[in-house]
């Protein structure tokens, strides 16, 4: 009873600290997904699916040059999909050689945790941890690096004003932006100016940036070049606009995010609490929580300050998170 009661606590640890990790870390002013999901529709709409052909060019000379086994693992539609976000992080790893490597790290920790521990349920909540971290770890990059995107976007923005109002064209001022701006965001209008350069749309060469880079405030800026382009009026002056806008949501976002900085502080304080209690009262007195090992109702109340804890996290969660 007692080793279940113990295994019990360390599976609830990993599931608070993962749950954490997710409610807490991840960047919590994101855009509402539903006015998201509404800008790249419209903007898929202007693009009426011109890059389809491309993408599977890109894929077949992709594919081409890996071996036979890697080829038919990589082709997977989920293998794909996770090829996109190593790109959307920066990383240029294969897909299947990260899964690879992700695995051969997952049964060498479980490997030694049971060496150490001498039991299997803890050996399998090490295998999926170590496992399923790195997912996280990569969709945190990819988040970041959207981040940083975002926040050199206006600085962009005015560069290619000042070029228009100078008397540079539209792809010359892409090629301005490459050349003085660091990565992320000189090196995505780099890709955007050999597309154009090369003869493809203007459309689809913004298409296939928002695919690599998708950010609400790069699909506003896209939306707009297109719309102008269709519509007529000074390019330079809506740049400008669209910069001051984007200037204004990062000030709010990084005011709010210093005014709930407190919150999430408290909140990890809060959830962390009974764990450093536990691990310091059985420290101090290895018997004192024998009593509530040995009892059956020792167990079930494991049970419910879990529940309620999972219930908590979600709870702050749900407080501290502000859209902007």
């Amino acid at each position: 009873m007692k080793d279940d009661v113990l295994l019990l606590f360390i599976g609830s640890v990993f599931l608070t600290v993962f749950i954490l990790s997710q409610a807490l870390l991840l960047p919590t002013l994101g855009t509402n997904r539903a006015e998201r999901k509404k800008l790249k529709h419209r903007f898929d709409k202007l693009l009426h699916g011109q890059g389809e052909i491309h993408h599977q060019l890109v894929k077949k000379n992709y594919l081409g040059q890996l071996s036979p086994a890697a080829r038919f693992i990589e082709s997977r539609a989920v293998m794909m999909d996770l090829k996109m976000s190593l790109e959307h992080a920066g990383l240029t790893i294969p897909a299947y050689r990260f899964v690879l490597l992700d695995l051969i790290a997952g049964i060498t920790a479980s490997y030694l945790a049971i060496e150490y521990f001498h039991h299997t349920l803890v050996s399998v909540l090490v295998f999926f941890a170590v496992v399923i971290l790195p997912f996280f770890w990569l969709r945190r990059r990819r988040e970041k690096n959207i981040e940083k995107f975002d926040e050199q976007l206006p600085e962009a923005l005015d560069m290619i004003a000042r070029s228009l109002q100078t008397g540079y064209p539209f792809s010359e001022c892409l090629k301005i932006v490459a050349e003085e701006m660091p990565a992320p965001v000189g090196y995505e209008f780099g890709l955007v100016f050999e597309d154009v350069n090369y003869g493809r749309d203007l459309e689809l060469a913004l298409a296939l940036m928002i695919e690599r880079v998708p950010s609400l405030s790069l699909n506003a800026m896209a939306t707009s070049v297109l719309i102008q382009k269709e519509t007529g009026g000074n390019m330079a002056e809506i740049l400008y606009k669209i910069s001051q806008v984007l200037r204004g949501r990062f000030k709010l976002q990084r005011r709010v995010k210093t005014l709930s900085a407190e919150g999430i502080f408290s909140a990890w304080v809060l959830c962390l609490m009974p764990f450093v209690m536990f691990l310091m009262l059985s420290f101090l007195n290895p018997g004192h929580f024998d009593a509530l090992f040995e009892s059956v109702y020792g167990t079930y109340l494991v049970y419910v300050i879990g529940i309620l804890e999972v219930i908590a996290i979600f709870w702050m969660r749900k407080i501290i998170r502000i859209d902007v």
